[in-house]
Parts: C-alpha cells; sequence; structure tokens
C-alpha cells in the first residue's frame, strides 16, 4: 500500500463554530468568577448599606453594576486566556485533536479559529474600555455623591478614623443608619486640638454640606499654659468634603474620563497628568492584550504534553500574573522616568507578544499526537505495578476510599493553588493602583504579600474544599465509576464518605489560621502598608490620628508602637460619658516593657465636680504593649475579641459588633465541612449526573451564596435586628438547612451514608 502524503487542511465554519462553543462557556465562567470574587468584599458592604444604612436595594444593584462594568474590561484578557486554554484543553483530553489531524487538520491551524474568537472578544474589550467603563465610573460617581448627600453617615463606623478634608472623626459607638454618634472625638485643625463629646449627630444641610452637632462636648487645653477648658452644650459644625469610603478619590474619578479629558488632562502641570496621559494609552494597551492571549493560547497548549481544563486555568493564571507584573513594572518605570508614557504602558502588550511569536516559531511542526499516545502506557504499566508474580492484582484493604480521598486530595490541592493564585491576582488587580502611587519596590511588595498570603489562603480553603468536591464527584461520574459503584451495591454517597472525612480533618487546620495565623500577619501586613509602602506609620502627626489603649486616648507628633518610642503625646483618660478625666502631656515616652512607657517631662491636669487643678503626674503610664490606631477585629483572636467584649461591657459600651465579629469567627471553619457536604449531595443526585460544569456553576453560586449570607447575617447583627450568636451563624445554619433538605431527597431515592 502506498501512503500519499496530504497537505493540511484549513479548519472551515463548522470547526470554527464548534471552537467557538468551546471556548464561549469557559470564558464567561471565568470572566463572571473573577469579577464577582473581586465584587465580594463590596457585596458584604452593600448588604451593611442596605439592611442597616436605609438605602434601596435597587440604589445598591445599580452600584454593584457600576462597579463590576470597568472590571469586566480589566479581567477580560484573562478570562479569554482561560477560556480558550480550557476549551482546547477539553478537546485533547477527549482525544478529539487527535481526529482532527487525522482528517489533515494540523494542531497549528487552530491558531487561526481561536484567534478569531479572541479578535471578536477584543471588540467588545474596546467597546468596555472606551465606552461603557468611563460611562459607568461616572454613573457610580453621580450615585456615591447622591448617597453622601442624602445619608451622609452610610459608610461610618464606630472605632474608625473618618476624615473631612483636614478634620478627622471618631465615634466609640454608630447606630445602624450612621447619623447618630456616641463618644465623639473631633479633631478641628483650626484650634489644633480634639474636641469630646457624649453624642454626636449627621445631618445633610441641603447645600451639599454635612452638619455635625455635637451635645455635652468639652475642649481640655494644653495645661503647660494653666489647667483652661472649653464646654458646650450643643456644638455645630460645617464638615468639609468628606474622604469616607462611599466617596472616591481624585485618582479613581479618573476611570470616568472621556479620552479627550484623559489627554487634556495629561498635558497639563496637574499632579495627576502622568497616570492621566498613562490611561490613554492602556485603554487600548489592555483590549489589545485579549488578542494577544488568545493568540498565545494555542502555543501554550501545544507546549504541553498533557494538557487538561485543570492545566488550562493553572497556566492561564500563571500568564497574567506575568503580564500584571510587566504592568507594574511598566508604571514603575514611567512614575521614575526612565522611558516614556508610552513605552511604559505597552511594555506589558510588547512583551507578551514577543513571548507568543517565539513559542509559536519553537513549535512548528509540533502535533498533538504525543500527548495521548502514552496514556495506554501509563495505565499498562500502573496494572503491572500492581500485580503480583501469578499475574493476579493484589487486593488492598479499603481499596474504594484510598482511591476516592486520593483522588479528592489530588483535586484539592490542585484547586487551592488555582484559586490561591487568583485570588493573589485579584488583590495584586485592586492594589496596583496605590503600589504604583506610593512607588512600592519589588521587595516590599513581596515582604507584604507574604504577610498577606495566610488571610487570601484562609478564604480560600472552604472554597478550594467545595469546588474539589464538585470536580471530583463529576469526574468519577463521568468516567462510570459512580455507576459502577451503586451496581456493587454501594450507595453513591457512602462511597464517597472519605471526601467528607478528609473536609473533616482540614477544618481544625482552617481554624487554627483563622485564629492564630491570620490576625498576626493581617496586623503585621497592615504595619509593613504603612510603614515601608506609604512611610507613614512611624511618623504619624498628632492631628491625623487617635491611638486607644482600654480607657485612654493617645495623641503623639510621633509615635512608634514597635519601636516603642513616642514625642510630644497627650494621653486623656476618658470616664463613662466619653469626656477627658485628665490630661496628660509628656514630651517624650519610652516602653519598659509589660505595658509599661516612662514618661519625661510631664504636666497633668484633672478634672473633679466640673473644675480643674493640676495634678501630680507619674513617671510611668500603663499604655499596654501595642498601641493600635483603631480596634480593626482582622488583627484579634477569638480570645482577644473575648477581652475586647468583657472590657467594652465593663466600660458601659455596646460590645454588639464585637460579639458578631466573635460568633462569625466561631463558624468560620464549618464552612469547610458544610460546603463541600452540600456539593456532594447535589452532585450524586442521579442518574443522570450533573456534568462538570453544571458542578462548578452550583459551587460557584454556593460560595458566592455563603459569603454572602455571612455579611448580610453579620449587618442584621450589628443593626440589633438578630442577636449575636444568630447572626455570626446565620449563613452556617442555612448551609446546614440546605444539606439536610439535600440528605432528605436523596433518601427517598434510597439513598445514603
Amino acid at each position: 500500500m502506498r501512503v500519499t502524503e496530504t497537505t493540511p487542511r484549513r479548519p472551515r465554519g463548522t470547526l470554527y463554530r464548534y471552537l467557538f462553543q468551546e471556548m464561549a462557556f469557559p470564558t464567561a465562567f471565568a470572566l463572571a468568577g473573577l469579577t464577582l470574587v473581586i465584587l465580594t468584599k463590596d457585596l458584604l458592604g452593600y448588604s451593611e448599606l442596605v439592611i442597616n444604612r436605609g438605602l434601596g436595594v435597587r440604589a445598591v444593584a445599580m452600584m454593584a453594576l457600576y462597579q463590576a462594568v470597568p472590571l469586566i474590561g480589566t479581567t477580560l484578557p484573562f478570562a479569554t486566556l482561560v477560556g480558550c486554554l480550557v476549551g482546547l484543553g477539553r478537546l485533547g483530553a477527549d482525544l478529539e485533536l487527535l481526529v482532527l489531524e487525522a482528517s489533515g487538520v494540523s494542531a497549528r491551524r487552530l491558531v487561526l479559529p481561536v484567534t478569531a474568537f479572541a479578535a471578536l472578544v477584543t471588540l467588545f474589550g474596546f467597546v468596555v474600555s472606551v465606552f461603557l467603563g468611563p460611562w459607568a465610573s461616572r454613573s457610580l460617581d453621580a450615585s456615591l455623591e447622591r448617597i453622601s448627600l442624602a445619608h451622609p453617615g452610610a459608610q461610618l463606623q464606630a472605632g474608625v478614623v473618618n476624615r473631612f478634608g483636614d478634620w478627622k472623626l471618631e465615634a466609640f459607638a454608630v447606630n445602624p443608619r450612621g447619623d447618630r454618634l456616641e463618644g465623639v472625638l473631633l479633631w478641628m485643625p483650626d484650634i489644633g486640638e480634639t474636641v469630646f463629646a457624649e453624642r454626636g449627630e449627621l445631618d445633610p444641610d441641603g447645600g451639599g454640606g454635612i452638619r455635625l452637632t455635637l451635645e455635652n462636648a468639652m475642649v481640655l487645653l494644653d495645661p503647660r499654659d494653666g489647667p483652661r477648658q472649653l464646654r458646650f452644650g450643643t456644638l455645630t459644625a460645617q464638615l468639609p468634603e468628606s474622604d469616607l469610603p462611599i466617596s472616591r478619590s481624585r485618582m479613581d474619578r479618573l476611570e470616568g474620563m472621556t479620552l479627550a479629558e484623559l489627554a487634556e488632562l495629561g498635558r497639563s502641570d496637574d499632579y495627576l497628568a502622568v497616570d492621566a496621559a498613562t490611561r490613554v494609552h492602556r485603554r487600548f494597551a489592555l483590549p489589545l492584550a485579549t488578542l494577544i492571549f488568545g493568540f498565545l493560547a494555542v502555543p501554550l497548549f501545544m507546549s504541553g504534553a498533557q494538557f487538561s481544563r485543570a492545566g488550562g486555568g493553572v497556566v492561564g493564571i500563571v500568564c497574567t500574573l506575568f503580564y500584571y507584573g510587566l504592568v507594574q513594572l511598566g508604571d514603575g518605570l514611567i512614575q521614575r522616568g526612565v522611558t516614556s508614557v508610552a513605552l511604559g504602558a505597552w511594555l506589558p502588550n510588547i512583551a507578551m507578544s514577543a513571548i507568543a511569536l517565539l513559542l509559536f516559531a519553537r513549535l512548528a511542526g509540533r502535533t498533538a499526537f504525543g500527548r495521548a499516545s502514552d496514556r495506554p502506557q501509563q495505565r499498562t504499566r500502573w496494572f503491572e505495578g500492581h500485580a503480583s508474580s501469578d499475574g493476579r492484582v493484589r487486593v488492598h484493604r479499603f481499596a474504594l476510599q484510598r482511591y476516592v480521598g486520593g483522588r479528592f486530595a489530588q483535586m484539592a490541592l490542585l484547586c487551592f493553588g488555582v484559586v490561591l493564585v487568583a485570588y493573589l491576582l485579584v488583590d495584586v488587580l485592586d492594589r496596583l493602583q496605590w503600589l504604583s502611587r506610593y512607588g512600592a519596590t519589588a521587595d516590599e511588595m513581596l515582604r507584604f504579600y507574604l504577610a498577606r498570603v495566610p488571610l487570601l489562603a484562609s478564604r480560600v480553603v472552604p472554597m478550594s474544599l467545595l469546588v474539589a468536591t464538585s470536580l471530583t464527584v463529576s469526574v468519577i461520574a463521568a468516567q462510570g465509576e459512580l455507576m459502577g459503584m451503586r451496581a456493587c451495591g454501594i450507595p453513591a454517597p457512602r462511597a464517597l464518605l472519605p471526601v467528607l472525612v478528609l473536609c473533616l480533618v482540614v477544618a481544625p487546620f482552617s481554624f487554627l489560621l483563622n485564629n492564630e495565623v491570620v490576625p498576626r500577619t493581617n496586623a503585621l501586613a497592615d504595619y509593613l502598608k504603612n510603614t515601608e509602602i506609604k512611610e507613614i506609620g512611624a511618623e504619624q502627626r498628632r492631628e491625623a490620628v487617635w491611638y486607644r489603649a482600654g480607657s485612654y486616648i493617645i495623641e503623639a507628633d510621633r509615635l512608634d508602637p514597635v519601636a516603642g518610642d513616642a514625642e510630644d503625646i497627650v494621653i486623656y483618660e476618658l470616664g463613662r460619658d466619653w469626656l477627658p478625666v485628665s490630661r496628660l502631656d509628656a514630651r517624650r515616652a519610652r516602653a519598659i516593657g509589660g505595658g509599661l512607657w516612662r514618661l519625661r517631662d510631664t504636666v497633668k491636669v484633672e478634672v473633679g465636680d466640673g473644675k480643674l487643678q493640676l495634678a501630680q503626674a507619674g513617671p510611668v503610664a500603663a499604655l499596654g504593649d501595642d498601641v493600635p490606631a483603631e480596634i480593626d477585629t482582622m488583627h484579634l483572636s477569638i480570645a482577644a475579641l473575648r477581652e475586647e467584649i468583657a472590657e467594652a461591657r465593663e466600660n458601659g459600651r455596646d460590645a454588639t459588633r464585637f460579639e458578631v465579629d466573635f460568633h462569625v469567627k466561631l463558624a468560620t471553619p464549618f464552612a469547610c465541612v458544610l460546603l463541600p457536604l452540600v456539593a456532594l449531595l447535589f452532585a450524586v443526585a442521579g442518574p443522570p449526573f450533573p456534568s462538570s460544569s453544571v458542578s462548578l456553576v452550583v459551587s460557584v453560586v454556593c460560595a458566592a451564596g455563603y459569603t454572602l449570607l455571612t455579611g448580610v447575617g453579620a449587618s442584621l447583627g450589628y443593626g440589633g435586628v438578630l442577636p449575636p450568636p444568630l447572626a455570626g451563624w446565620f449563613s452556617t445554619a442555612i448551609a446546614g438547612g440546605v444539606a439536610l433538605l439535600l440528605g432528605w431527597r436523596l433518601r427517598r431515592f434510597g439513598q445514603s451514608f
């Protein structure tokens, strides 16, 4: 027989449509998933706005939409690369590429349909980047402005310093709507002193400003010029423009400018000129990256000996991290004046294009056959390794449990790595602007994210177990193994019991991670952010922030809690009415251990029966080992939260927020078991069994729903609608109820553990 060599055929319309379908779903799934992950934090805040701050659901939903549209343009290149790689990986895993090559369609010819798909997505990306994104950003600014006028305290939180221009405001307690305050501290730059008030009220003044009315207010002046105080039954102040989180900075407002406005600002002498000029180029460079990533997908796919959906996702995330690392590098070169704005903005696209062309040139003549031909030999070697000398296969105890557990463990580790890298990517994207703004070096960024990784890992663990459970059950079902187990008389839930056992093993480690590791590393990350990146931690001005230690309020011209050194320090001791009962001024303070600080050159004044008198100041003050700027429950373990609750009750303060966060921390590890249980009970409801795509969608919905319900429960607890224990366990109780419902449904069909 004579074999004639044929010319590789070109892909035709049917193949184009088929590939488009295979790549469209994973692209849309990656786009929606990544956008949802980025918005998760904001969604939790939105639930607070709806439940406790009196905002309408429609207004908050529109705010979420306005934030999602620009994010879609940012994440589109990443989603396209992942979608193309996952689609090609599916074709390779199912040996469809072998059929194509046997039909004369070379694997390298797939560049045409894949790039065509990326080109269509690129056109959509241009529309989002140039038109829809700026429109959504302007709409968001308008919505925030309307909300700020109608609800001035919408984002005001207890124990957090809020800035109104040069004015600073903090309250020990804030009502659910955010307009009634207790224990108010107001820094007024005109008098250079802190005003203490028992109560406060925020109201819009009708002209676009915010009016603050203080009741039973007091200013205790510097005692070096003699005992002096100012008292007010009622004090009304007009606050300057707010820097609350609900309003956006001028840097963020660049997103809403048109190309013409950005170009005009870029030619001016404004301090944002460079950023504006960079954004002009980025609005075109980012959508074009979608096309580059689409072209890159085929050589990346062909470079792997064996490729799959999961492999495509991992490679896509790595490439995206590399791309946005180049974005950071380009921004740094622009800010330092090393390169022009155009070259720095287009540097990531240039580098990725070069890599794509190089890979494509090196893989000339490469086919897909080498990736699949080794599988039968691998299975034969596995069989030979488990056979005895007489050819019989050795039978191990608990073989089924070990097999299912091993499959799940591999999938869980893979999902943990992929989701952790994805979360890290999202976090880097979210902080990219301020990292560039403060000129963070590579070493500073590395140490900051090393300290931040445990926090991200704590969020990833339940989600990775959930996704791994869905994928494990789907894969076993797709290969017919689940049906085989049932044919042998083993109910599907019982066969998959090792999955739940491994989740139970992980839960205590998740608890230790959340309770012991994360509070320390999160505090370290915040310290690195303030002291090394923003360079403000060790040189805080007195008017910038208050430091609280028990019933004491500390101000200082320079205060370094880590080094234990302070200069020009002022220490107020507060009474039960939130007003100061004494003021102590010292030129210098030094930590001497055991929570004690040695004071130098002190003057003290005390308030008694409405009168002032000088008092003898001791050489030592008990301020504690740490002097935090505010009480952040993310920095507190369960034991520390319990102490804060006891102290708040002892001092007559409202401890509701601490109690809710305490129960949320207690309930968090149960997500490692309940979410996989829900996914498992859903996935075994067959035959027919749900496909992997359906299982993944259900997993994402479960993860997002659980996170949102956690925020809703916490908001209901903060507002006093639910008692703190019920608010903290709200999402856990609902997940448990769903699991019971699915388990009861399975029992009706004769399946159980």
